[in-house]
């Protein structure tokens, strides 16, 4: 699943955890990589940094440690699907380079693909409310976590409580059908999808992936 700060991946995900058998594995981007980084590479240039924007916004940034961390990460999830274990991952793709990572990381494995939508005003109530995010984190991603433009099905938690969200998921994921968005995406991502510069490389995602 993918969608900005705030937005209730994390319920979410645990709501579809309970209505999935047999049960799958949560990994989520803020536990494997900011939970498990050394904390002297917090807020600095080789982990992970803040800058405060005029606008207001306040990005978050990986420096190289931080970004060989996300790339495990991506990795770690195919290499758990390999295991035989059905897995909802809990993501922001905030970064273009981080949806191509996961097209080659989750390569020839199936991947449903969720939008995790909410309203601005509603996320940035939700991160003041949340007492552990930096303001103005959720404004710096509203513009970019959606921008590929394509998912398997999107959801949105504006208004509606995580059980009747993982209730829609749970029906979308039954009547599913292919090509995925990833294999779209990664057609589009391709030489033989079209030929010369990806729009994937220009623009900036959670997957359940079994």
């Amino acid at each position: 699943m993918n969608g900005s700060s705030s937005a209730g991946k994390s319920a979410l995900a645990r709501s579809l955890q309970k209505r999935l058998a047999p049960q799958p594995v949560i990994m989520s981007l803020d536990a494997f990589v900011f939970g498990q980084m050394p904390p002297t590479w917090h807020n600095t240039p080789h982990g992970t940094f803040f800058t405060h924007e005029p606008d207001g916004t306040t990005p978050l940034h990986l420096g190289p440690g931080a970004q060989a961390m996300v790339r495990a990460f991506h990795r770690s999830v195919a290499a758990m699907a390999d295991c035989g274990l059905s897995v909802i991952v809990d993501d922001v793709l905030f970064e273009p380079w981080l949806l191509p990572d996961w097209l080659e990381a989750t390569r020839d494995r199936e991947v449903f693909f969720v939008g995790v939508r909410c309203d601005l005003a509603e996320a940035e109530r939700r991160e003041i409310a949340r007492g552990d995010r930096q303001a103005g984190q959720v404004r710096s991603q509203f513009g970019l976590v959606h921008r590929h433009g394509d998912y398997d099905f999107s959801v949105d938690t504006t208004n509606t409580i995580p059980g009747a969200c993982a209730d829609q998921v749970v029906a979308a994921l039954a009547a599913r059908r292919r090509p995925s968005a990833f294999e779209r995406l990664a057609s589009k991502s391709s030489p033989a999808g079209g030929g010369g510069s990806s729009p994937l490389r220009d623009e900036t995602e959670g997957v359940e992936a079994p």
